[in-house]
Parts: structure tokens; C-alpha cells; sequence
């Protein structure tokens, strides 16, 4: 059984096309049983033909469905995508700032944002793709993040990755908040001891839940804010691929007042990004 049902693309008529329809060729075997190439715009029938011939190099094979549609393309795409009920959208969408950084464009950013299924973001799509060799998985422990580990750990296995990592954050601001409450240092230390100690058990149960694999797994917990450390942790072990679970619950009264998770790692995306969102609306 393939992780989704029906994957959609976002193409635009860019000089990557090419190698974003060549990282399409080598992921969609392994993630979907169906592809849908999303252009927003008018059909032309050269825009057509560009767009098979480059599926035909790539070696995409059989009839390749092509979806046409007008409007701004952030909102013309989820249009597509709400339509056509894919579970899984992929896009190139970004644009180098400075060696080893990257930032997204508005278009990608709200797709981010807005797309009602997961996400893949490719940050440098290569005509002659590479094995997705390191892998990052956030950890939460809730249903939807069990679901992106799993779903993680059998993209590690088809591509024959050499490392997958999964890491919780611990946030400091409970030690903190024991300090302010009149709790003294000392105790407050042992506090943060025995909570990591505890984390790492858990952790660690997180990870056995998944199941059992041949790709090894490395298990940390990380203390700091969760999408700084994530994204820092990512480009320090040279990962191919971040994998971030998300309810797509937005709106939330701390979201208003601090970057959210997810908009630490948009500022400064290391890799290519797998948002795993648990629900389709």
C-alpha cells in the first residue's frame, strides 16, 4: 500500500522545471498511486507538449494527467488540490538566497500555510535526483506524529537511507517557570533531570510504536524552541529531509504572539521539508 492515494505537483514554466518533473519521477513510485501535474494557467498546447516531453526524459511513464487552472496560482492550486481530494502536494517553490539557505516565495508560503493535505517542499531540484540518505522526524507524541514517523520510516526503507533521526524538543520555558513560582534552584534542577530522563523513556516508546525497521534510528531529545532547533539540527547533520507533523490547527493565541514552529523553519528551510498533516479537510 503506497503512502497516499493521489499526489499533486505544482509546475510553473521555470528553468527547474526539468528537475522538479526528474525528483517527481524518483519520489512518486515510493509516495503516491497517482500523479497529477497542477499548472495555474491557461492551456496552450507548447505548454503541453513542454511538459510531457519533460516527463517523457524523466522516464515518467504512462498517461500523466494535467491539470489547467486560472487564478492567482497559490489559490488556483489549492483549487486543484480541494477538488481532485489529493492527499499530497508537492512543490518546488523556492529560491536560493546564499550558499546552504534558502526562502520561500509567497506562492509557497501560503501553500504552506493553506494546503488542506501534507506537503513536500524541494529546496533543489536536480536533474539527476539523489537518495534521500538522512532523514530528521520531529517528534510529538500524538497520533499524527506517529503517522509521519511511520510514514517516514518506509520512505527511509525504499530509498535505502543510512540514517533516520527523531528528535524531541524540550521546551525550557517550564524550568523557568518553577523558578518564578519561588521553587529554588536546586530543585528546580532536579525537576528539569528528571523530566529529560523521563522524556527520553518516552521517546524512545514513541519510536517502538512504529515499529520495527532496518534503518537506524537515532533518538534525541533537544532542549530549545522546536522549529529553531529543528531546522538548526537538520542543517548540522546535512539532512536530506525534514519531516514536521501538523494538525493544521493555526490561530492559536501564542501562534499571535511568537513565530510558530513551522514559520521558524520557513525563515530559514534547510532542506527539503515533508509536512505530514494527519487529517484532509
Amino acid at each position: 500500500m503506497m503512502l497516499y492515494r493521489h499526489m499533486g505537483v505544482a509546475v510553473a514554466f521555470s528553468p527547474r522545471l526539468e528537475a522538479l518533473i526528474a525528483e517527481v519521477a524518483h519520489l512518486a513510485p515510493k509516495l503516491a498511486e497517482k500523479l497529477t501535474l497542477i499548472h495555474a494557467g491557461t492551456h496552450s498546447a507548447k505548454n503541453e507538449d513542454r511538459l510531457r516531453r519533460a516527463s517523457e526524459a524523466a522516464g515518467l511513464t504512462g498517461a500523466i494527467d494535467i491539470q489547467w487552472v486560472n487564478g492567482a496560482p497559490d489559490a488556483a492550486i489549492l483549487s486543484a488540490v480541494r477538488t481532485s481530494g489529493m492527499d499530497l502536494l508537492l512543490a518546488g517553490a523556492l529560491e536560493k538566497e546564499k550558499p546552504l539557505r534558502y526562502y520561500l516565495g509567497s506562492v509557497a508560503h501560503n501553500l504552506v500555510r493553506d494546503a488542506p493535505c501534507s506537503l513536500v517542499l524541494l529546496t533543489e531540484p536536480q536533474i539527476d535526483p539523489k537518495p534521500i540518505k538522512r532523514i530528521v522526524v520531529v517528534a510529538e507524541y500524538t497520533d499524527g506524529a506517529l503517522t509521519a514517523l511511520r510514514k517516514a520510516i518506509r520512505l527511509a526503507e525504499t530509498e535505502g537511507s543510512e540514517r533516520l533521526f527523531v528528535i524531541r524538543v524540550l521546551s525550557q520555558y517550564g524550568a523557568a517557570m518553577l523558578m518564578t513560582q519561588g521553587v529554588r534552584r536546586e530543585r528546580a534542577l532536579a525537576y528539569e533531570t528528571a523530566g529529560k530522563a523521563e522524556e527520553e523513556g518516552l521517546l524512545q516508546d514513541f519510536v517502538d510504536a512504529a515499529g520495527q525497521t532496518g534503518v537506524p534510528i537515532d533518538a534525541r531529545c533537544i532542549e530549545g524552541d522546536t522549529g529553531y532547533i529543528a531546522a538548526r539540527f537538520s542543517r548540522k547533520e546535512r539532512a536530506d529531509l525534514l519531516v514536521m507533523p501538523s494538525t493544521h490547527h493555526q490561530g492559536h493565541f501564542f501562534e499571535r504572539l511568537f513565530p510558530s514552529d513551522m514559520e521558524w523553519v520557513l525563515r530559514e528551510i534547510p532542506c527539503n521539508l515533508w509536512v505530514v498533516r494527519d487529517t484532509v479537510h
